[in-house]
């Protein structure tokens, strides 16, 4: 953990926060509870957040392109030495093992955790609570527009509100389509893997399209496997400050 020179105190306030590749998330805490949180991009302007933060404790780190220290000059930085998961390889995102690390203190092992955000991930832990892998996979909006970007006559597509034809009468559709069963078919395999070797297991969904996974994880799984909590990341900052300060 790089520390400013002043040491962490048990202060009342506190501000958590995760530089992502397309949004900044920022959490105010009270001590233990999340008073509220903003999920802003990077042109959205956030003055009253930055007011939060220059006068009270920040912890957080960055996975996008601004550096955290940018936002936070004296912020607390943290990176994957800070989480105490068996198994974490040194390239992983450090959001990724905060949300992982988050979905094991509120949730316990094992699980996995679906991240819908710019890229669609899969992290898991087994029994023991140790890093047992993941996946990688472009997110539900890049979907819907890397065919735009690359092709000449493919429109974007947002993300479907219902269920689209299954087979399309129009190229929009068409591209629905696509993006809805080919994403709840990876859904049905990487999340039937999981349940096949941790019948036991719990997932949890996060990420800014978390809605969209639930809306196909409800066709697919029982309500009781699985459940949206969109701060796991915060949870996991919210550790691993609760262990420093002890």
């Amino acid at each position: 953990m790089e520390l400013n020179p002043t040491p962490p105190t048990q202060s009342d306030d506190w501000v958590a926060v995760i530089v992502g590749n397309s949004r900044h998330h920022w959490a105010l805490f009270h001590g233990v509870e999340l008073v509220q949180c903003w999920h802003l991009t990077p042109r959205e302007s956030p003055p009253a957040v930055l007011r939060l933060v220059s006068d009270r404790e920040c912890w957080g780190g960055s996975v996008g392109r601004v550096p955290l220290q940018e936002l936070c000059p004296n912020a607390f930085r943290l990176s994957l030495m800070d989480i105490p998961i068996p198994g974490l390889y040194p390239t992983l995102g450090l959001d990724r093992a905060l949300g992982l690390w988050g979905a094991l203190q509120v949730y316990g092992a094992p699980v996995c955790v679906v991240d819908a955000g710019t890229a669609l991930t899969f992290t898991l832990a087994n029994a023991a609570g140790e890093f047992a892998g993941g996946a990688i996979l472009p997110g539900v909006g890049a979907m819907g527009q890397c065919l735009a970007d690359y092709t000449a006559a493919l429109p974007r597509v947002a993300i479907p509100e219902g269920v689209p034809p299954r087979w399309a009468m129009s190229t929009p559709e068409a591209l629905q389509s696509g993006v809805y069963f080919g994403v709840a078919a990876i859904l049905q395999s990487y999340l039937g893997a999981f349940y096949a070797a941790y019948p036991t297991g719990k997932v949890l969904v996060t990420g800014g399209d978390r809605a969209f996974i639930s809306q196909l994880l409800a066709t697919d799984f029982p309500q009781h496997h699985w459940q949206e909590d969109e701060h796991l990341c915060f949870w996991g900052i919210r550790a691993v400050r609760n262990q420093r300060l002890r």
